[in-house]
């Protein structure tokens, strides 16, 4: 079965990567943009991180239609969808004139991007089942660090572009950044195949061995007693989530920000910025794949968690900016370290079908409130206080609380047969 599985992340993860590199790189731009858009337009740092974490609100309110439409109209038809209108919002950010309609597009934003994430996760569950999710899941969430490898140089450059044709560097970044939402959304059918029996690339009796595996894993699942996705298991999950996207949207939104303040230039802030993401994507590849090794999702999960939480800690006091960049890369391993494994464990928790798909979409879409939680109190903090270390110092107190969470609230399952 491993070489089974091994085909499917091989030839799922190149597109699936390349679709969510290009989500988060819309959605964390901002960083950039900010640098020079918040003085264009007036906005000081509380609007700004209220700005960055509103699009988290509309996450909250779509996520569950989103999901609900995706079951009904086929995930890879409404995935198309949501990229073609999400591309179109994130263009028209290069030509707001006020924070109030910046606001109003980040919230649309959020909306739009509301069944992206949680359609990936349902559609990866009708591909392999909950015990070998945990690399697949790694491989997809390196488009997050890769989008900030790739994508902080290309932002920096187009910053660059400042009074080219008239128009401002932060303009530049959102208009040309959105483009390939909207052309890769239009060509989402022909990147992805519908499900495992629609896969040229797999055998009759590979088929057959895939839909055996998640048979009798979701047999499993029932027989633990997760028949639906009740609030005693989602309640948790949430809440960890919660604390996990606090972590997640302070490197997202603050990181270029936090290492200009240390003194680090516009011309080398793109290739700093990128260094603590590519050493957290590789740990996060090799934690995945050591967490799918040992079917061990909960001790790995918290042993993450307090990395996240370390890293945090450690950057709140860090003196300059090479200690700056060294803890960042330690917060944030755990926290994409943590991402790929809490999706596996979470999965393995919920029955499949439709009610599987609404569970996915209320834990992403609660636990995102700490995307607009997070940023929103570091903004305030910051305008207060004029020191990122009280933002820091909350995150890191965040992510302790979810270790605690995972630890007394996921008991082991029993580990699949492959």
């Amino acid at each position: 079965m491993q070489r089974i599985y091994r085909t499917v992340a091989l030839r799922l993860a190149p597109p699936l990567v390349l679709l969510y590199f290009v989500a988060f790189l819309d959605r964390v731009n901002v960083g950039f943009a900010s640098l020079t858009m918040n003085r264009d337009l007036g906005i000081n740092e509380t609007t700004y991180g209220l700005a960055a974490g509103i699009f988290f609100l509309g996450y909250l309110l779509f996520a569950v239609p989103s999901n609900y439409a995706l079951v009904r109209v086929g995930a890879l038809r409404w995935i198309g969808v949501l990229m073609v209108c999400w591309g179109l919002v994130s263009a028209g950010m290069a030509f707001v004139h006020g924070a109030a309609l910046y606001i109003l597009l980040r919230f649309l934003l959020g909306a739009a991007e509301a069944g992206f994430f949680p359609g990936i996760v349902y559609y990866l569950t009708g591909w392999l089942p909950g015990s070998a999710r945990g690399g697949m899941l790694a491989l997809f969430y390196f488009a997050i660090p890769l989008s900030n490898v790739v994508g902080s140089p290309v932002s920096a450059a187009l910053m660059q572009l400042n009074g080219a044709h008239g128009m401002r560097g932060w303009q530049w970044l959102f208009l040309l950044e959105a483009l390939p939402a909207i052309a890769l959304g239009c060509a989402v059918p022909w990147l992805l195949p519908a499900n495992f029996r629609t896969a040229g690339w797999l055998q009759p009796q590979e088929q057959d061995a895939l839909e055996q595996a998640i048979a009798s894993e979701r047999a499993n699942t029932l027989a633990s007693g997760a028949r639906r996705p009740t609030w005693q298991i989602l309640l948790p999950l949430s809440a960890a989530y919660f604390t996990l996207m606090v972590g997640l949207y302070e490197l997202g939104f603050w990181t270029p920000r936090l290492l200009a303040s240390h003194g680090v230039s516009l011309r080398a802030l793109g290739w700093v910025n990128a260094v603590p993401y590519g050493l957290g994507g590789v740990g996060m590849l090799l934690w995945g794949r050591l967490s799918d090794q040992r079917g061990s999702r909960r001790g790995m999960l918290v042993l993450s968690f307090l990395a996240a939480a370390a890293g945090f800690a450690l950057t709140a006091g860090a003196p300059s900016p090479l200690w700056v960049t060294g803890a960042l890369s330690l917060a944030a391993f755990g926290v994409f370290s943590s991402m790929a494994v809490f999706w596996a464990a979470a999965t393995q928790r919920l029955a499949g079908g439709a009610a599987a798909a609404i569970g996915i979409a209320i834990i992403n879409s609660v636990g995102n409130v700490g995307g607009f939680l997070g940023p929103s109190a570091t903004g305030a903090l910051l305008n207060r206080t004029h020191s990122y270390s009280a933002g820091l110092s909350a995150s890191a107190a965040a992510l302790l609380l979810g270790a605690a969470i995972i630890w007394l609230a996921l008991t082991p399952m029993r580990r699949l047969a492959t």
